[in-house]
């Protein structure tokens, strides 16, 4: 996304928790990939990127020794633009869409698609009509990736790519006036995704040559942060919701069958002051939910996971809240942007953290924002 003097995807984060601010309160008013079984001794390094005016530089380091990291990469863009990656990697491979350094700097310009082969540093590009402003998501087997783009009349197109072959296929194009974003690709090459509109949120299915399914309405409003369940079978986001004359996104999960009903993760008392929850992200068995709080009316509060079999506390900031970003595959360390400020309306500032499982929080030292990638096995 777009960086100025103050980091845009900081604001960006800032509308991952709070839903861009007065932006989505006006829309109240209108209306971020299974790896398959893993040996149980394998070990994982972080993959991050760090921003730069004209490129991003991506990294991978140890969880326990973050600042020792190994440059992979080095990806130009558009001046004050960084990469937009996909939600998790498959296996090896991380993909991406930038923009490219000679395309103007606007958020309409076409942008490339891109994958990373993390651990040799090969760098592919699969096509360059792909919209800036929706990540690009992986199969279940790492073989293919669904992108968005936008056709000259303005309407939007999911495709297909296959990218041993980089052979693409539109799967579904419609006129939106709101959008329509991937959610996840699943085996058969049937694309998840949802679309805004006047309605609010509504979540489809669509095959080739197919019409689209329609599986649940999630949200009268906007609702995203979609994470897909390790198992495919549901997927949370967040949803907007009014608490105390006040607007709150909460974490929610909704299976992927038709007519399914979305379901609270958190389901609170009738008539209880409701926090607001921030980027929920799944546990590794897909058991349970990670989601952040804000830190208002204390002056600090730990993410915390729900549902699963006794999930351990995680630690604390001293100041602030943790929005996560995902963790590991073995369940040990998770990712986190931490704000030291109090709520979404005034997150404070910004720092990205790995949480340990002695309970350490591991800042990551940069000169500029870190963009959190995923998470590469070792050998």
């Amino acid at each position: 996304m777009c960086r100025m003097t103050v980091s845009r995807r900081a604001l960006r984060a800032v509308a991952v928790l709070a839903g861009l601010g007065v932006v989505l309160a006006v829309a109240w008013l209108l209306l971020g990939t299974p790896e398959g079984d893993e040996p149980p001794d394998a070990t994982y390094r972080l993959v991050f990127a760090e921003f730069g005016l004209l490129a991003d530089r991506v990294y991978v380091a140890a969880p326990d020794a973050p600042d020792e990291r190994e440059l992979v990469a080095s990806v130009p863009h558009a001046r004050g633009w960084s990469i937009t990656p996909a939600p998790a990697m498959a296996g090896d491979l991380a993909a991406f869409v930038v923009l490219p350094p000679e395309a103007a700097p606007r958020r309409d310009s076409p942008a490339e698609l891109w994958v990373l082969d993390v651990r040799s540093g090969e760098l592919t590009r699969l096509a360059g009509d792909a919209d800036i402003m929706a990540a690009p998501v992986f199969d279940p087997e790492g073989a293919h990736l669904l992108y968005r783009r936008t056709r000259a009349d303005g309407s939007q197109e999911l495709v297909r790519l296959e990218i041993a072959a980089q052979a693409r296929r539109a799967i579904h194009g419609a006129v939106t006036d709101f959008g329509l974003y991937p959610v996840a690709l699943e085996a058969d090459g049937a694309a998840l995704y949802f679309e805004l509109s006047v309605r609010g949120t509504e979540l489809y299915r669509v095959r080739e040559g197919a019409e689209p399914e329609l599986i649940a309405h999630p949200s009268d409003h906007i609702a995203r942060d979609w994470r897909v369940a390790p198992d495919g079978a549901s997927v949370a986001y967040l949803a907007p919701q009014v608490s105390a004359e006040r607007v709150v996104h909460r974490a929610w999960v909704v299976a992927v069958d038709a007519d399914a009903e979305p379901r609270a993760a958190s389901p609170a008392a009738p008539g209880a002051v409701l926090s607001e929850q921030f980027s929920p992200v799944w546990t590794p068995d897909g058991s349970g939910l990670t989601v952040g709080v804000e830190a208002f009316p204390d002056i600090s509060a730990a993410a915390v996971t729900i549902g699963g079999d006794e999930p351990p506390a995680l630690p604390a900031p001293e100041q602030g809240f943790d929005v996560p970003l995902g963790w590991s595959p073995d369940g040990r360390y998770l990712a986190v942007r931490s704000f030291d400020g109090r709520d979404a309306a005034e997150p404070g500032r910004e720092s990205f953290v790995v949480l340990s499982p002695a309970g350490d929080r591991l800042a990551v030292a940069a000169e500029s924002e870190l963009i959190h990638i995923g998470w590469l096995r070792d050998e």
